[in-house]
């Protein structure tokens, strides 16, 4: 997925080579794409083994069970590839975008469909809020926080109001302004699928009915507006096109020669597929022939190498 997108951006941006070689770039870009979805389908495999941990329950003392640190190990090990492999950095937000939004889906359509679980519970939305606590705090560190904070927030906000009091109709616009992501089917299952504590009050039913109506008129109003449908479960794929970046290709960066470039090709020139040819003058930019670039100007202002 690296080489074929940096090799995509390179011969479309390169003014002679952008012209001749469109069916190329059809092809490459599909592929790019088709690796960008294999990766996303082997991870959220690999998350689905170990999502069990969000639901563990800290008072059972079981050592075969999933422990949160395997999900963090899984999303260290996706983002420790993607830099390995100088993917570039649209690319892996776009991944860890799908990413998140798995762990949300996966989660909150647990919440919505079982209502024997008992997972509609104080308890349990603490529980599962303590556990998405680890997974933003990682998102953090690795910059990523804007696409947790986007693609988390429909689980964060179904644990917000298990935990949340719910009691009175003065609840009412709190639960509204804080639950806003949620829309009229996802509020009035989680409140009617509520089980609420030996020392809790039972949640009135006037207070459901006004809550599903505000967000009828609000949540669903957006949605329908957006051109999407009012559902209780939260879609398996993430409603958003993929993107080829445009920039920060390793090109940007990259000045003379790598090491080890010319071993590289050494295979590839013997078979006459390519050759190297010595430029006493270059300045020692990879983008001096692409589209808008200066040629006199990079002459002149940068010093000559190879």
């Amino acid at each position: 997925m690296a080489n074929a997108s940096e090799l995509l951006n390179f011969i479309k941006q390169d003014r002679d080579l952008s012209r001749i070689t469109l069916d190329a770039q059809d092809v490459l870009a599909h592929l790019v794409q088709m690796a960008f979805k294999y990766l996303v389908h082997c991870l959220q495999s690999e998350l689905s083994n170990y999502m069990p941990a969000f639901l563990y329950d800290p008072e059972e003392n079981n050592l075969q069970r999933p422990k949160i640190d395997e999900v963090l190990n899984t999303l260290t090990g996706a983002m420790s590839l993607l830099r390995r492999c100088r993917v570039n950095a649209a690319l892996t937000i776009q991944l860890f975008s799908q990413l998140f939004h798995f762990i949300n889906m996966w989660l909150f359509n647990r919440l919505v469909t079982d209502p024997d679980s008992g997972l509609c519970s104080h308890y349990w939305g603490a529980i599962i809020r303590q556990q998405l606590a680890h997974i933003e705090a990682w998102a953090e560190k690795q910059g990523l926080e804007l696409a947790a904070d986007c693609h988390l927030s429909r689980i964060v906000q179904a644990t917000t109001l298990l935990t949340m009091d719910k009691y009175s109709p003065q609840d009412i616009p709190n639960i509204n302004n804080t639950c806003f992501k949620l829309n009229s089917l996802q509020l009035h299952a989680l409140l009617t699928n509520y089980h609420c504590a030996p020392d809790e009050p039972y949640i009135p039913t006037e207070l459901i009915e006004n809550v599903v109506s505000v967000a009828e008129n609000t949540a669903d109003e957006l949605a329908r507006s957006d051109g999407r449908d009012v559902q209780l479960e939260e879609d398996p794929d993430l409603q958003l096109p993929f993107l080829l970046p445009e920039d920060g290709y390793s090109c940007d960066v990259v000045r003379n020669i790598p090491n080890g470039l010319q071993e590289f090709l050494d295979p590839l020139c013997q078979r006459g597929f390519c050759r190297l040819i010595p430029h006493t003058r270059s300045p020692g930019t990879w983008t001096i022939f692409f589209e808008g670039a200066d040629y006199e100007n990079h002459m002149l202002s940068e010093s000559p190498d190879m």
